[in-house]
């Protein structure tokens, strides 16, 4: 009798047993935890480095023009018939000189009147003019292009020398141009530098000198255009 009451004991024992077994099993068996995002896997994205055109130009390509002017030298050359400008003309010094020529560029560009002198060297010359009223005007005349190349200039001259040489000029027969030459004629080779109309009404006189010859002075007589070296 006493046998029959342990084997239920036993019995509860072993389904506990069991049943904790089952409870374990399964409390084992839940979801496994999500994996650690690794801190090489972060989420911020890595910069692309930019291309940086180059300032070489492309061979394929022409470059620019250059912003520089160049110098076109294809133009044409002076005439010598537009206007004077600056103070001379910048051409070569002829061989010789035509006064004629000289003293009408001045005398044109006063505007009409008489020379009562020249002045210069090799290719400019300054040429006074004195007008029908006494006034005198100076101009600067190229003998190589023909031209005035500055002027013409009003000559500040008084009222008293004003028509002292518009009387000498109106009673010479020899004009600045003949003297000019009959001067350089007498002077042993020397070139004109200068010529005054000077004397009186009654005897006009020009005077001239002259450089580079044998002879430095020379007179002609304004109304015979005899020249008289010394």
């Amino acid at each position: 009798m006493a046998r029959r009451h342990h084997a239920p004991v036993l019995t509860t024992a072993v389904l506990l047993g069991v049943g904790m077994t089952v409870l374990l099993s399964a409390c084992s068996d839940g979801p496994a935890p999500a994996p650690s995002v690794s801190a090489s896997q972060s989420a911020t994205p890595t910069a692309t480095p930019t291309r940086t055109p180059s300032s070489a130009p492309d061979a394929g390509q022409p470059s620019a023009p250059s912003a520089t002017p160049t110098d076109d030298q294809t133009g044409p050359a002076d005439d010598g018939t537009g206007p004077g400008t600056g103070n001379g003309s910048g051409a070569e010094a002829p061989a010789s000189v035509d006064w004629a020529a000289v003293s009408k560029q001045g005398i044109a560009a006063a505007g009409g009147g008489s020379v009562v002198s020249l002045a210069g060297s090799g290719d400019s010359w300054t040429v006074v003019v004195v007008g029908s009223d006494g006034t005198e005007t100076q101009s600067v005349v190229s003998a190589t292009l023909g031209r005035v190349t500055s002027g013409p200039f009003p000559k500040a001259v008084d009222g008293a020398t004003g028509a002292a040489d518009r009387a000498r000029a109106a009673a010479a027969t020899t004009d600045a141009a003949a003297a000019a030459t009959a001067a350089e004629r007498a002077g042993g080779g020397g070139k004109l530098s200068a010529l005054t109309l000077g004397g009186s009404a009654g005897a006009p006189v020009w005077t001239a000198t002259l450089t580079g010859g044998g002879v430095s002075t020379v007179t002609v007589d304004g109304r015979t255009g005899t020249a008289t070296a010394g």
